[in-house]
Parts: structure tokens; sequence; C-alpha cells
């Protein structure tokens, strides 16, 4: 009777404890799993979309400048100047340009100069290429390049012409050059460009000049151009 007793008494407790440590556990934190072998799926992931492209803006529409044309026919003034290439040695140079235009200086460009008209509408641009490494052709063909880099489409830079030859200077001398002619937006005008190198005393660019100015101030404007590129010089 004992035996029986004592087993019951024993069976009782077996079944206490184990209950009790189930019921302790629920109120402990529990450890979390451990990963172990393959990942099971972790559900739909959304992509990041990629960033939209910069939209370009509209092509610029110019507005209409209806001052009255340059004239043909100006009168002229020679000016000797000194300019200071970056990296080189002060360069004098000589030029005519149309009387009544100023001359003006960007100290951010010591290689050049510019001569505005009293409107500040129409102006030369002439600057010395030190040192003399391209020819006046390969000059230009870089400058088409930097131009479809560096504007952007809205400005609309359109290359009106390309040429290249040779004409004689005031000094007797002949003259390799390259032109490019183009007009582009800025602003709000349109404008056109002659850009023309030259090479002076050789086949290497050393001068580089441009003028600027309306649509219809061209003829007027390849007058400059012409009056200016036969009378530069460098030195005294």
């Amino acid at each position: 009777m004992r035996r029986v007793l004592l087993v019951g008494l024993l069976l009782v407790a077996l079944a206490l404890g184990v209950g009790g440590g189930y019921l302790t556990g629920d109120y402990l934190d529990s450890p979390g799993p451990t990963a172990s072998g393959t990942a099971g799926p972790i559900g739909n992931l959304t992509p990041t979309p990629a960033p939209s492209p910069t939209p370009s803006l509209p092509v610029k529409t110019p507005v209409p400048n209806n001052t009255d044309p340059l004239e043909t026919g100006l009168n002229y003034s020679d000016h000797t100047f000194t300019v200071n290439p970056p990296g080189a040695q002060p360069v004098q140079l000589s030029i005519r340009t149309p009387r009544g235009w100023r001359l003006t200086r960007d100290d951010k460009k010591p290689g050049e100069v510019k001569f505005y008209d009293k409107l500040n509408q129409r102006w030369i641009r002439v600057a010395a290429v030190e040192p003399a490494v391209q020819t006046p052709a390969a000059a230009m063909s870089q400058l088409i390049i930097d131009l479809r880099k560096s504007q952007p489409p809205e400005n609309n830079v359109q290359v009106l012409g390309q040429t290249s030859g040779q004409v004689e200077g005031d000094d007797g001398s002949p003259r390799t050059y390259s032109t490019l002619t183009y007009s582009y937006i800025p602003s709000s005008t349109l404008l056109n460009v002659i850009v023309r190198w030259i090479a002076i005393d050789g086949t290497q660019t050393n001068i580089n000049m441009s003028v600027t100015g309306l649509p219809q101030d061209a003829p007027a404007l390849k007058e400059v151009l012409e009056a200016a590129t036969t009378s530069v010089r460098q030195g005294s």
C-alpha cells in the first residue's frame, strides 16, 4: 500500500513540474529563432525606380530686334594694345576697327580685347593665340565640336557656313584663314557670329577674332571682319 502511494505521489509531482514549465514560458522572452539552412522567401520587393532624365527645355523663340542694321562703308581707326595670353609672354597687337567703337577688357580673359559699338549690340573680339599649335582649319573644326558641347539645345546653335582661304595683308604678305559663321540665341535675341582664325606669319593660327551682331547686320559684320583680317599684326 505504501509503495503504491509513493508511486502515485511521484507521478503527481512529475505532472506538475512539466505543466509548470510550459506556463512559466508564457511570461519569459523566448530566444529568437536561429538561422540555419537555406533562407526562405521574404516577399516581393519593390525595385527603386531609376531617376527620370531631366527634360530638355524647348528651343527658344527669339524676340525680334528691330534695330536699324549696321551700315556698310564705315570709317575706321587703328588701335595698338597689349594682351596677355595665359602662360605666355605679353603680345602687342594692332588692328583696324570701326571708328567710335570702344575698347573693353575682361580680367578673366587677359589674352583678348573687344571693341563695342555705341549700342552695345555689335562687337569685335581679337585674341592672340599662344602657343600657335593648330592650323586655322583644325581650330575651326574644334570649335564646332565645342559649341555642340557647351551650348544647351534651347540656344539653337545653327552653323551657317564654313570657309577657308588666303588673303593678302596690308603688309603684302599672304595670310591663311578659316571662318565659321553661326547663329544662336544666348538670351532672347538671335545673334550672328563670324569667327576667324588667321595664320599671319606661317601655317599655325596665331590670331583668333570674331564679330557679333544682329542678323540684319550681316553685310556690315563681314566688312568689319575683312578690315580686321588684313590690318591685324603682332609687334610694333
